[in-house]
């Protein structure tokens, strides 16, 4: 099960030290990249919609709790060798596997397995653009996957990483046992240049109103909550006792 894939995060020091300026810059830059990257990761079970806001908000919250951190190790050949770009790139991973963990009761749940507080979005739904067949295929291929097994052919896809730099951001993610994410990847064919597409997008979305009719009782149950709370609360107000047998409210006969 994906619980036991993913282990609790401790920190480590194995890369530079990265000041939050840094990171910032490297995230406004690799924003559409970063969070199509969380996309990928974090479980299809979620829901377009809240995968959506969940990749922005776990990205938006990646960068240094402090001035400064230590970072990932950098390496050449990928994407991307700012140690900046490597540092909120750990730090998103790590958060999308967090938030593929089952709930349990007698354990508090991180923030990353929690609906985003912000970006919030009311009264519509929001998903990316429908890609073609070949786009359909992959998506319900890496729905099968366990979170790291995604995350690993996300890596080999969009960062252009080789196994042996994905298995090390796999280990600082807190994945357990990076070589069988790896082995589970190798089932889903390399049709890497789709990750690319619109599908796995979350930065051009289509939106949709939600149930329209829902809505409208919601909203007429609300306002006659709100209509019957104003009603009692001028009652209890009125002189006299209000409710009470000689109160102001009290029916004729009484």
């Amino acid at each position: 099960m994906q619980s036991q894939d993913v282990a609790p995060h401790h920190s480590s020091s194995s890369g530079p030290v990265v000041d939050v300026e840094r990171a910032e810059a490297a995230l406004v830059e690799h924003y559409p990249r970063l969070v199509r990257l969380a996309y990928l990761v974090l479980p299809p079970g979620l829901g377009r919609q809240r995968r959506v806001l969940s990749a922005h908000a776990l990205v938006q919250r990646a960068l240094p709790r402090g001035r400064s951190a230590s970072g990932a190790p950098v390496h050449p050949g990928g994407r991307e060798t700012d140690p900046g770009y490597a540092f909120v790139r750990l730090q998103v991973l790590r958060t999308a596997l967090e938030a593929g963990r089952p709930l349990r009761r007698t354990v508090w749940p991180k923030r990353a397995q929690l609906p985003p507080l912000l970006p919030t979005v009311w009264g519509l739904r929001l998903f990316p653009r429908s890609g073609g067949a070949d786009e359909l295929a992959l998506d319900q291929r890496l729905a099968s996957l366990s979170g790291p097994a995604r995350a690993a052919y996300a890596l080999r896809g969009l960062e252009r990483l080789p196994d042996p730099v994905v298995h090390e951001l796999l280990t600082a993610a807190g994945v357990t046992d990076p070589g069988a994410a790896l082995r589970q990847a190798d089932h889903v064919p390399g049709h890497y240049a789709l990750l690319e597409s619109p599908e796995f997008d979350p930065c051009s979305l289509q939106a949709r109103p939600t149930d329209l009719m829902r809505r409208r009782q919601h909203s007429r149950a609300a306002l006659a909550g709100v209509a019957a709370l104003a009603v009692c609360g001028t009652l209890v107000a009125l002189p006299h006792g209000g409710w009470g047998p000689d109160g102001a409210a009290a029916p004729v006969y009484a």
